[in-house]
């Protein structure tokens, strides 16, 4: 049965390093959405509680309500407004002044700003009318924040935006003052942002998402970091054959013996979340083996009649092979795979 290893010496190395970066553990807080990068969204919530990170963001409530009672708070960041009953120890992030008016008194939210990327957040001249509405509806406001669009690049994006999100914080202190409401915590840097950062400055935060696993894609330019990948996908052998020369394997037929050669199938397919491969040009596994013919729903195979290969244990190999990043490798895998913690 195909299964999923998480390497837990690699993730508190990485977790060491990021502590280290932002100040202790009291500023990080682990990004787990989207079932934690695809590692799994409940093991990973007990390791990274385990090593002592007390602050957390999912994708949604379902993933909030799977994990949150092992943290102080908990920061799910894509989720409607709702008059559900939300636990005491989980903020809604608000992308908007419009999605702010749809919460019940006493919701407890983390406040987007726009500073530059334009995606979500309500704008600097908003945030006087927001500080208001807060006020008067009472409602719990826990912290406000922004993302950089261009941290891992190598540019002055970073630096402008990281300068425009000071003079807001610095504007929304003073309404905090005027409106007589108490101090709430700010932060900014996502993995790239802090990697690439002497400090945290003023930020009480950072949220720490991909570099959790291992990853970044900040320009080589900028910095190499040591961080060790934690996940690996491992197959196992549904059978083996000798495919004489001249026949062909898998559908379509697309590839062809050139001499007599053992090859096995193994129990990984695109339905497991990995990618699917048309054949026509070889995917390089982690031992160097080379697919052979299409990736079918269930399975695919190789050379030789191993028990087990490990597909791969770096997603930047494979982000290189589909043109992508090592994001979409990760996050695709399958829920259902077996997820072993070594």
């Amino acid at each position: 049965m195909a299964f999923i290893t998480l390497n837990k010496a690699h993730l508190f190395h990485n977790l060491d390093l990021l502590c280290a970066k932002a100040g202790g553990k009291h500023k990080v807080m682990a990004v787990l959405k989207d079932n934690a990068y695809g590692h799994g969204l409940e093991i990973m919530a007990s390791l990274i509680h385990a090593y002592g990170i007390r602050k957390i963001a999912v994708k949604n409530l379902q993933e909030a309500r799977l994990v949150s009672s092992l943290f102080d708070e908990t920061l799910v960041l894509v989720e409607h407004p709702t008059c559900k009953e939300v636990p005491s120890n989980v903020s809604l992030a608000i992308h908007s002044y419009e999605s702010l008016l749809c919460l019940e008194r006493g919701s407890s939210l983390h406040v987007a700003l726009d500073t530059g990327m334009h995606r979500n957040g309500i704008k600097e001249d908003e945030i006087e009318k927001t500080l208001e509405y807060v006020a008067h509806k009472g409602l719990v406001l826990k912290g406000m924040f922004t993302h950089f669009r261009s941290a891992d690049e190598l540019s002055s994006d970073f630096f402008w935006q990281r300068r425009a999100f000071e003079s807001v914080k610095a504007k929304t202190k003073l309404l905090l003052d005027t409106l007589r409401l108490p101090p709430i915590a700010f932060h900014a840097c996502n993995s790239a942002g802090l990697l690439r950062s002497h400090s945290l400055g003023s930020d009480d935060f950072a949220r720490c998402g991909i570099s959790l696993y291992g990853y970044t894609t900040l320009s080589p330019l900028i910095g190499h970091y040591d961080l060790l990948p934690v996940l690996s996908l491992w197959g196992e052998r549904l059978s083996t054959r000798v495919l004489k020369k001249g026949e062909r394997v898998g559908y379509g037929g697309v590839y062809e013996a050139s001499h007599d050669e053992v090859i096995s199938t193994y129990d990984v397919g695109y339905g497991d979340g990995f990618f699917r491969f048309d054949g026509h040009e070889p995917v390089v596994m982690t031992n160097g083996q080379k697919s052979k013919g299409k990736m079918s729903m269930d399975s695919f195979c190789l050379g030789g009649e191993a028990d087990e290969v490990c597909l791969f244990n770096d997603a930047n190999a494979l982000a290189q092979q589909f043109k992508t990043i090592n994001y979409e490798i990760i996050t695709k895998l399958s829920p259902s795979l077996k997820r072993i913690v070594i």
